[in-house]
């Protein structure tokens, strides 16, 4: 159930403060002013005397991330992982109920080749449970990354304003053009792999158990179409 506590705390992670925003514009003013990060010689190179509309802002992948870039990936990661983690030993529970539910379902599909439907529909409602939980923190992990970003825009800004070769550059880079953007590892939107104690090609019972699962639902899902 979403709560309205819980939908505010999202809004919060996700809102840049006053001074979080006036400390990225000024290291971003700052860096700069120096001249960092140094654009590479190539975007200039066979340029002299050409106007500055044909002068396009660096690849984002090609230009060296500052210290303070830096800092703020680290920061958004590492409490993403922190959340990752606190979600997992919070559901310890579930997740050992999942597991030990799996070595059922597989022998008793498998081994003893013996359906049992409504074992299978109860499996999956724990694991939809566990989706759900996941669904549930991948939210505020986004909100993490989608505030780090605010970060990183108004640093850039500042960078853009007052770096002596960015003022070179033609007009406003394009709007997804965010050196060091912070997003969610792939893994936030496959939660299943967090069950397996090994990885997916490793033949676990959970891993097996999912399969089942799935074809289970697959199979429901065609024979609804047909009908």
């Amino acid at each position: 159930m979403i709560r309205t506590d819980s939908v505010n705390g999202v809004v919060r992670r996700g809102h840049l403060g006053r001074t979080a925003r006036f400390r990225a514009k000024w290291r971003g003013k700052r860096d700069g002013e120096r001249g960092v990060p140094r654009i590479p010689v190539r975007y200039f190179e066979g340029r002299r005397g050409a106007p500055p509309e044909l002068f396009e802002p660096p690849d984002p992948d090609e230009l060296p991330l500052p210290a303070y870039v830096m800092e703020v990936r680290t920061t958004a990661r590492r409490a993403m992982e922190q959340m990752r983690s606190s979600m997992i030993g919070q559901e310890h529970a579930l997740i050992s109920k999942l597991r030990a539910e799996s070595v059922r379902v597989v022998t008793q599909y498998d081994v003893r080749e013996d359906p049992r439907p409504a074992a299978l529909a109860r499996y999956g409602h724990w694991v939809g449970q566990w989706r759900t939980t996941v669904d549930r923190c991948r939210s505020h992990a986004q909100a993490v990354a989608d505030q780090a970003n605010q970060q990183l825009a108004c640093y850039w800004d500042a960078v853009r304003a007052t770096h002596p070769q960015f003022i070179r550059l033609a007009g406003r880079p394009p709007g997804d053009w965010l050196p060091g953007r912070v997003e969610l590892d792939p893994s936030w939107c496959r939660p299943d792999v967090w069950l397996l104690a090994d990885d997916e090609g490793a033949g676990t019972a959970t891993s097996r158990a999912l399969q089942i699962l799935e074809r289970q639902n697959t199979h429901r899902v065609d024979g609804r179409s047909t009908r």
